[in-house]
């Protein structure tokens, strides 16, 4: 089984913007840890100025911005079917 490619930013805006509480879920959610595989990565310049994107996610290569840990959960299952 192909694991879900999770990038989450932790750049500071990303960070200070709910980035924190993304990285917390998913290191400590066992359904995304069963079928993500997760990567903090530095700043991806995505959360456009001023960081009113932020928090942003690269998941298998497309970028989400303004993300919240309900909607990481949404894609996630939408993508595992």
């Amino acid at each position: 089984m192909e694991k879900i490619n999770l990038k989450i930013c932790c750049g500071m805006n990303c960070l200070t913007h709910g980035g924190q509480e993304l990285l917390d879920l998913a290191e400590n959610d066992s359904f995304i840890q069963k079928y993500c595989k997760i990567e903090s990565v530095p700043c991806q310049n995505s959360c456009g100025n001023e960081g009113v994107l932020s928090p942003t996610v690269v998941i298998n290569n497309e970028i989400y911005s303004s993300m919240t840990a309900d909607k990481l959960m949404e894609i996630i299952r939408d993508l595992k079917g």
